[in-house]
């Protein structure tokens, strides 16, 4: 795992709140870990879908 070093702050609904130790606490991680594992899913993987759908798409078009 990568070291953690950097600090961003955040600001939260209650609801937002909420859920999140909800959550945290179902997965047995802490919020800060529930919120790295969330923004690697929606930034990271859907970066991976796009470009693999582009490479898809390519290939269909040199077909």
């Amino acid at each position: 795992m990568a070291k953690i070093d950097k600090r961003f702050q955040i600001l939260l609904t209650e609801e937002e709140m909420m859920l999140l130790k909800s959550e945290s606490s179902k997965r047995g991680v802490s919020q800060g870990e529930l919120l790295r594992l969330a923004l690697r899913n929606e930034i990271v993987q859907k970066s991976d879908l796009s470009k693999q759908r582009a490479i898809q798409n390519l290939m269909e078009l040199l077909d």
